[in-house]
């Protein structure tokens, strides 16, 4: 985890802040000093702390960045607002590296100081225009984020994995950087820690491939967030089964690399069950107690704007399609309670048909709940799914997570489903067909749409692009 100091000021520094916020996608935390409160937004992810000073005061800025910081943006618009913070910061942190915004250049020489200058930048944007002029490397492409450098870090799942072995779909590796190197992206080439891949792609799967490679080995719910969200609804759930989704959330909460949990009760009426969630409440846990009439599906939206790392709901919330909809559209990972706890569960199960971009996020989370893991492969033809099962089989050996291997041609999953005694936690991804209404859905041959009507065994929904 990363301590990035940002100390913005203007219009620029507004852009910044905005873009930050709207793909914020990594573990880092963000102590942003601004002396404009505009600049501050009305929500933000927990990882965000802002604080409204001059940013040239020296007391204020050695209380408030009391450790010791990754790296410290400076951008302004003021010139010489920007030297006096540059002088503060510089004096207070002397080997910290800072990146530096402004209208001109502080002509310093500093090794640790990287200047990004507005004239230089608005100059060779204008030269793309030009007719027979070769385009500055800044600049290649659309400039829509279809060309992606992304770091190897030395936890990641794809540490040592072959670039044959990954699936590239939408999206390809052109080269690795290595040292000073540029390796062409060959189908036998391994990766290894601290490599710099140059990926070619959609935007869209690009991003969602750069967290997966950037995330390490046992932090989800990173990426998608640090916190866990239980929803619960006293006009959907009898107490029984409100109290057994609190021990369900209390349970993952303990188990999973998490920072908070937030329960929210949805229109409350007992005043005992309300005074037992309260008595949850530590520094970790949490209680809202919902008397407005929103819809579960607005206050999604408002959560998620904090980053939802694991939405926890009954699977009575699952009958709305609305709902279900909307974990859709925000790409809002989520555990559906079900009839058995998953405090019994010894096992986890995922589907080889579906889709393996979910094969890391799983092991992930199986080997942080310390369940056994099981591939389920169905085909009637008997023509089984080899190259998924090896995305798989190598990710089990990152993780150390032993993989069982079930294959038949004559079961399919639903019924292999249906008729398991033991308890299992089951993986979905959280694709169109779990926002399928019943008349398509039913005629669909999608797993996901017919596993997500099975309500016995807990399961856990995972976005894919």
């Amino acid at each position: 985890m990363k301590q990035i100091a940002l100390i913005l000021e203007g219009k620029c520094a507004q852009f910044f802040l905005d873009k930050l916020l709207l793909s914020f996608h990594s573990s880092n935390f963000y102590t942003v000093i601004t002396p404009n409160p505009d600049l501050i937004p009305p929500s933000y992810p927990d990882n965000f702390s802002f604080y409204c000073f001059d940013p040239s005061s020296k007391p204020k800025i050695q209380r408030t960045l009391a450790f010791d910081l990754d790296l410290i943006f400076l951008v302004f618009e003021d010139f010489q607002e920007c030297q006096m913070t540059y002088s503060t910061i510089r004096d207070l942190f002397p080997l910290a590296h800072i990146i530096f915004h402004s209208t001109q250049s502080l002509e310093i020489q500093d090794p640790l100081l990287e200047e990004i200058s507005s004239p230089l930048l608005a100059s060779n944007k204008l030269l793309t225009y030009l007719p027979n002029i070769p385009t500055p490397i800044q600049d290649l492409g659309l400039g829509k984020g279809e060309v992606m450098e992304i770091p190897i870090p030395s936890g990641s799942v794809y540490c040592y994995r072959t670039i044959g072995s990954i699936s590239q779909k939408e999206w390809k590796i052109a080269g690795v950087y290595r040292g000073e190197e540029l390796l062409l992206g060959t189908y036998s080439l391994s990766l290894q820690p601290n490599d710099r891949l140059l990926a070619i792609g959609n935007p869209s799967i690009l991003q969602n491939v750069y967290r997966q490679i950037t995330s390490s080995l046992g932090q989800f719910p990173i990426p998608f967030g640090k916190d866990l969200f239980l929803y619960l609804d006293e006009d959907l759930q009898n107490e029984n089964e409100i109290l057994q989704d609190i021990g369900e959330a209390l349970f993952l909460h303990k188990h999973l690399n998490c920072n908070q949990l937030i329960i929210t009760l949805l229109n409350p009426k007992r005043f005992d069950l309300i005074n037992h969630i309260k008595c949850i409440q530590d520094e970790h846990i949490n209680v809202y107690i919902d008397y407005s009439t929103q819809k579960l599906t607005e206050i999604l939206q408002n959560h998620h704007k904090k980053r939802i790392g694991l939405a926890i709901m009954h699977y009575k919330f699952f009958h709305s399609l609305e709902i279900k909809k909307t974990l859709f559209e925000l790409s809002i990972p989520t555990f559906k309670t079900s009839q058995v706890s998953i405090q019994d569960c010894h096992s986890s199960l995922s589907f080889l048909e579906e889709d393996q971009n979910i094969a890391s996020i799983t092991l992930d989370i199986a080997s942080q709940l310390q369940l056994d893991f099981e591939l389920y492969d169905f085909d009637v033809d008997g023509h089984f799914h080899t190259e998924s099962f090896k995305t798989y089989k190598n990710l089990s050996q990152i993780f150390n997570k032993p993989i069982h291997l079930i294959k038949s041609n004559t079961k399919n999953p639903v019924i292999y489903l249906l008729e398991l005694e033991k308890p299992i936690l089951q993986f979905l991804p959280l694709n169109l067909a779990s926002i399928s209404n019943t008349i398509s859905g039913a005629l669909s041959t999608q797993l996901t749409f017919h596993a997500l009507k099975l309500n016995k065994y807990p399961q856990i929904l995972i976005p894919i692009s």
